[in-house]
Formats: C-alpha cells, structure tokens, sequence
C-alpha cells in the first residue's frame, strides 16, 4: 500500500524529469559512463546558479576573441552587452537560487536500496516535485530569451566573422540545453 501512494505521488513530478533519468534504466551511456541525468532515483542533477550564469552568450563570443579576430570597439560592445544580459537575468537567477539552495533529494529517493523500501513522505514528495517543476520553468524561460540573445551577439560581428560566431553560440546553446531538465512537448506546464 505504501509503495503504491509513493508511485502516486511520484507520477506527480513532472514526466519528463523522471524521462531523462530512466534513458537505459541507470542511465549508461554508450560509452559506459554515467549521464548527468542518469542516476538510479531518475531524478535529474539541477545546475547551481553559477553553472547556469556562465551560458551568456557575450562571454562565449569573448573567450574565442582571438579565434574570431574581434576588433577592440567589437570587444567593447561584447563587454557592454555581457553585463546586460547578466542584468536581464538577474531576476530568473535570483528566483532559481532561492530553490536551488534549498532543493535535496529525500534519502529514501537518494539510495532506496539502503532504506529497506522506505519512501519520502507525501510532504516531501510534493515539495520535491513543487521544486524541480520551478527549477525547470525557469529553465524553459532562460532558453526561451536565448534566440534574443544570441541575435544581438551575432549583430555585433562581421561577416567574416559570423560563421564562426554562430558555432560559438550555437555550441553553447547545445550545452545550455544539456545543463537543465526540460519537460517533454507534450508535457504540462
């Protein structure tokens, strides 16, 4: 009876978090290892604030300065722009450090097979999965002012420089996807 009410309460996270950890049932990869998303309670690994500070779309054009030839005005504008889309996502930050902080998983989910079956009460099933459907929407908000984003980086530089400019961003943006849990499409919100 209890596992019952703990699968209940489980099916009411969000499907695509628990999706992204049940990918092999461990979640191995091909290669062997272990995916970020693949630990065995299915309950994806949130990025820290920082982590997710550090996909500003300026600071990716500035690290590969040399690579891209930009030029010192170039440099300056990456740098204005830098600190605001730092600011224009401060308030997300701000929102998803405050439950970042204080989001742990129960000990029952963390290793099951240490607790003799025993589940995490209803209380903290239903904060857990309170949690991680906030994390994840501010996770969907901060991709979806990504395309914006980027475009004003990409109106900075030439065209001699945009191809390479645009696999910088492009790349970043793969590994901003890969850092945060998202819902399937079909998924509620």
């Amino acid at each position: 009876m209890r596992l019952k009410f703990a699968l209940a309460i489980l099916s009411l996270l969000p499907a695509a978090l628990i999706a992204q950890g049940m990918g092999g049932m461990g979640g191995r990869r091909p290669d062997g290892g272990m995916s970020r998303m693949g630990r065995p309670n299915a309950i994806p690994k949130f990025a820290t604030t920082k982590e997710l500070e550090s996909f500003n779309a300026a600071e990716a054009l500035l690290q590969d300065t040399r690579r891209l030839k930009l030029t010192e005005p170039q440099t300056a504008q990456l740098n204005s722009l830098r600190g605001t889309l730092y600011e224009r996502n401060a308030d997300l930050m701000v929102r998803y450090d405050s439950v970042r902080r204080t989001f742990k998983i129960p000990k029952e989910l963390e290793s099951p097979s240490q607790n003799d079956g025993a589940m995490p009460s209803q209380q903290e099933l239903a904060a857990l999965g309170e949690q991680m459907r906030f994390m994840v929407t501010i996770a969907e908000q901060l991709m979806a002012r990504r395309p914006e984003q980027v475009a004003q980086c990409l109106a900075l530089v030439d065209d001699t420089q945009r191809e390479r400019a645009e696999k910088v961003l492009e790349d970043q943006t793969n590994d901003l996807r890969k850092a945060v849990p998202s819902r399937p499409s079909g998924g509620r919100r």
